[in-house]
């Protein structure tokens, strides 16, 4: 079974619609992120839009974090979430559930389907182990 415990940078997150055309992506062309899960089983990620400048007309950054515990079977990692900076909807006191694949150090998260801009996205997140 593969073992999360250990830092994960992101290093891309793919959307796409119901008929898998690519959309642009979460957190703009340059996104940054890390999670952490230790062996308490305690897990903690933040992800932002990392561009020094936000494009003309673009006020507010993209930002999330959250921590838990977290149970990991080899294919689901389930976060129970006791920390967020998300209010609505609020998290705190949810279980994120992400499927889970390995591809050599990386591992890719797959989000729950979420409405931006008026369309259901699909999102899958690239994390690469770095420590």
């Amino acid at each position: 079974m593969h073992n999360l415990i250990g830092v994960w940078r992101l290093v891309d997150i793919t959307n796409k619609d119901k008929d898998g055309n690519i959309l642009p992506p979460s957190y703009g062309p340059l996104k940054m992120g890390l999670i952490t899960f230790t062996e308490h089983n305690r897990m903690m990620v933040v992800i932002c839009d990392g561009r020094e400048h936000l494009p003309e007309g673009m006020t507010q950054r993209e930002y999330t974090s959250y921590a838990g515990t977290y149970r990991f079977d080899g294919t689901t990692l389930v976060t129970a979430v006791d920390c967020s900076t998300l209010t609505n909807p609020p998290r705190v006191g949810t279980d994120q559930v992400r499927p889970a694949r390995f591809d050599g150090n990386r591992v890719i998260l797959t989000a729950p389907p979420v409405e931006i801009d008026g369309i259901i996205q699909y999102r899958d997140l690239t994390w690469e182990k770095i420590a």
